[in-house]
């Protein structure tokens, strides 16, 4: 997750200037980025002093750096070590990873302020840009780099997991943590911990969620992600981050479309103005709600059956669909879902039918 960059910067302020450089670090090294030899150095680089984080750091430019802070005794560690591997294989175009081992370093890990490990640390342009402590998924390394690595402002965000009955499912492992963990604002999310092999609970007071795991099974920890937000998750137990710590963030964004495809939220008088156009109007509820009072019109897709009967709206593809619900959630999980099977004008009733009988406008049976 990230950290207060303030006192980290400074940190590496000091670090680049303990020593200064009299070359680069590559050409120390008597590497030559432009000879057939660079592809034959390991993925992944190894820093012993300050004096070579000084000639890493200040040589990069605008190239992201990664540096894994580590210890030969530290078990999560050694898990992490391959997982950085592969990642380095994979976006090698995109950052430099380098090892510190702390007990041989520890300027460098007094200077950046560590407190645990694995401690990874992204870099760019000299500034620390984003830390995570502990073992994180793969996904949570891409991501940040995928973030990073093209320009210095990240791009826009992927929530995590996917959608499963019109359940935003993430599946965790309870060894590691999870650190940052981003659904859209509406989703009904279910985060499933592997078999727990030890006490174990989580909390996620300002989401007023607290689950309390069993030895021996998984854990599923339901929520409706209904406000836009940072929402700290500790753990209770034997934790990866430690009794009491905590154990990541559950990180809700608001829902924006996807680029060419037209995505509109919509109020009452506005969507009126659109039915006008003889849109597809879908009501996401559940048949209950629906029979109870719906907008004339409306055809009748629960949300958790949507994924499945997509092909019932196939000839809407390029036409305008007006979604609606109770009040603006399931309806932007489902406008998430159409967009993904490729329908092009979506637009949803931001305050459902609570907000249009508020307005006066009138259900049918």
């Amino acid at each position: 997750m990230k950290q207060g960059f303030q006192s980290l910067n400074r940190a590496l302020t000091g670090c680049t200037t303990i020593i200064a450089a009299a070359a680069t670090f590559f050409c120390a090294q008597g590497n030559d980025p432009g000879t057939d030899k660079v592809e034959k150095e390991p993925l992944i680089g190894t820093i012993v002093g300050v004096e070579e984080f000084n000639k890493v750091v200040s040589t990069a430019g605008e190239r992201l750096l990664m540096f894994d802070l580590y210890a030969d005794w530290c078990m999560p560690c050694r898990i992490l070590s391959p997982l950085l591997e592969k990642i380095a294989g994979e976006r090698r175009d995109k950052v430099s990873i380098y090892k510190i081992n702390i007990d041989k370093s520890r300027d460098i890990a007094g200077a950046l302020g560590v407190t645990g490990i694995p401690f990874v640390v992204y870099v760019k342009n000299r500034e620390g840009v984003y830390a995570l402590t502990g073992v994180q998924s793969r996904e949570t390394y891409l991501r940040v780099i995928d973030q990073f690595a093209a320009s210095s402002s990240p791009k826009d965000i992927e929530p995590d997991g996917t959608i499963v009955g019109g359940v935003r499912v993430i599946r965790l492992n309870p060894a590691t943590t999870p650190g940052d963990i981003y659904v859209y604002r509406g989703e009904t999310v279910t985060l499933v911990l592997d078999t727990i092999l030890f006490p174990y609970s989580v909390h996620i007071p300002g989401l007023n969620v607290s689950r309390e795991g069993a030895v021996g099974k998984r854990l599923d920890i339901t929520f409706k992600a209904e406000e836009t937000g940072v929402y700290p998750v500790f753990c209770n137990g034997d934790c990866p981050t430690g009794d009491g710590a905590q154990y990541g963030r559950i990180i809700v964004m608001e829902y924006k479309g996807a680029s060419g495809v037209k995505f509109n939220e919509l109020a009452v008088d506005e969507a009126v103005a659109l039915m006008k156009t003889k849109p597809l109007i879908l009501d996401v509820r559940t048949p209950k709600e629906y029979h109870a009072g719906h907008i004339e019109g409306a055809k009748l897709i629960p949300l958790q059956q949507l994924e499945e009967r997509i092909g019932e709206l196939s000839g809407f593809r390029e036409g305008d669909i007006l979604i609606y619900c109770r009040s603006g959630n399931r309806s932007t999980v489902a406008a998430e879902i159409l967009i993904r099977n490729g329908f092009k004008k979506t637009h949803h009733l931001k305050s459902g039918v609570i907000g249009w009988q508020k307005a006066g406008k009138k259900l049918v049976k």
